[in-house]
């Protein structure tokens, strides 16, 4: 399977990036898949069951919220049908799921979340469903707008204006597709920061790995909601390119200080020891 390599030899912005749902970037049909599954989800489906009760929750107890988580689990359900008719067979079947959203979350590779665009466009979260965390959060996404949500990512969104843009692009357009890319001495899925202890550390390295994220925004257009599907990809950068590795190592080196802190990276120099020690 190809590998998804968003990296550019520039300096990183955080962006919304956003490309057409279905555009290709390598993966030929399975661009075309809302759900991508591959050989690999045994261990996905493994971790999500795994994973801490708090890493989900639903809430909203008013009519919208109800009709959008609604409208959310139906347009999933028919996608897994259409997509993976096996999977969605198995949702169906699943007597231990807690709810709804969670039959899905422990039969697919993606997690999620939903999205309201409530009032003036800010944003409010109505599900979230995030195993596999890449060094945040998910617990914060309760009740939060969009706003509060990035507010830890320098310079994204760069306002309130434009943040409520994003709202309507991801409730009112698209589908689209985004990816977000970093690199991590650990190879674990779930690198929530409540597992810190446990995770290998750049003073340790025995192997580095190249981790994307593929992110997918579907509108709901009868409560003006959205689906937020987030696919992690794991790959040992020992097995990218030399080309590849060359040009993760140039956008390490002009990288923002204040974007390379808050991803947690090492120094070009750390980096290219590290993968020298890896090798």
């Amino acid at each position: 399977m190809a590998v998804y390599f968003p990296v550019k030899a520039e300096p990183l912005q955080m962006a919304a990036s956003l490309n057409r749902f279905g555009t290709d970037f390598g993966f030929g049909e399975a661009e075309r898949n809302f759900f991508q599954m591959d050989a690999h989800r045994p261990v996905y489906v493994a971790g999500k069951r795994q994973a801490p009760a708090t890493r989900r929750f639903v809430v909203g107890d008013d009519p919208l919220a109800w009709r959008a988580r609604a409208e959310a689990v139906a347009w999933m359900r028919e996608t897994l049908q259409c997509e993976h008719p096996d999977v969605a067979i198995q949702v169906a079947a699943d007597a231990g799921a807690a709810d709804p959203f969670d039959a899905i979350a422990r039969h697919v590779q993606e997690d999620f979340a939903v999205m309201q665009a409530g009032e003036d466009d800010a944003g409010r979260t109505l599900v979230g469903d995030v195993r596999f965390p890449s060094g945040w959060r998910p617990e914060r996404l309760r009740h939060e707008g969009f706003v509060a949500i990035h507010e830890p990512v320098p310079g994204f969104p760069p306002s309130e204006k434009a943040a409520r843009g994003m709202v309507r692009a991801m409730v009112d357009k698209g589908p689209y597709v985004r990816f977000v890319w970093t690199v991590t001495p650990d190879p674990s899925l779930d690198q929530h920061p409540d597992r810190a202890g446990e995770l290998r550390t750049w003073g340790g390295v025995e192997r580095v790995y190249f981790r994307v994220e593929r992110q997918v925004t579907v509108p709901l257009p009868e409560t003006r909601s959205s689906v937020f599907l987030i696919r992690v990809y794991m790959t040992p950068v020992d097995e990218l390119t030399a080309a590849q590795r060359a040009q993760l190592i140039e956008a390490l080196r002009v990288m923002p200080d204040e974007v390379r802190a808050y991803k947690r990276l090492p120094s070009p120099e750390s980096f290219i020891r590290a993968v020298d020690a890896s090798a």
